[in-house]
């Protein structure tokens, strides 16, 4: 049995998920977002995950990221492992794609960071 608070909607349900071999039954939805929001969230949960990047030759030493669309949380460890060795060069727009993995995921700039001098 698993306990999830649902993000669904603005009512905030305490939903219990319990699952056997084949199904996985859902209780305490007050909606039909709710069940599928538990769903979702046994079979293949996804975050949007946020850096900070650091940037050469910038205003500031560092520029806030994040993941262009939700992961899912197994990958977001060795996201952030990359992301360690990552350095950008200065200019940076808000929005800019500062990094690309091969499966897919995006690190998009949240901040912007001036060319230093």
């Amino acid at each position: 049995m698993k306990e999830i608070r649902c993000t669904a909607c603005e009512r905030g349900c305490l939903l219990l998920a319990d699952s056997d071999l084949y199904e996985i039954s859902v209780s305490g939805n007050g909606c039909e977002r709710g069940r599928e929001y538990a769903l979702a969230e046994c079979i293949n949960p996804v975050r949007c995950a946020t850096f900070n990047v650091r940037v050469a030759g910038g205003s500031r030493p560092v520029v806030s990221s994040k993941t262009a669309r939700p992961v899912a949380v197994a990958k977001i460890l060795p996201l952030s492992r990359m992301i360690l060795r990552l350095e950008v060069q200065a200019p940076i727009a808000a929005g800019q794609t500062l990094f690309a993995s091969l499966l897919g995921e995006r690190i998009v700039a949240t901040s912007s960071v001036e060319k230093e001098g």
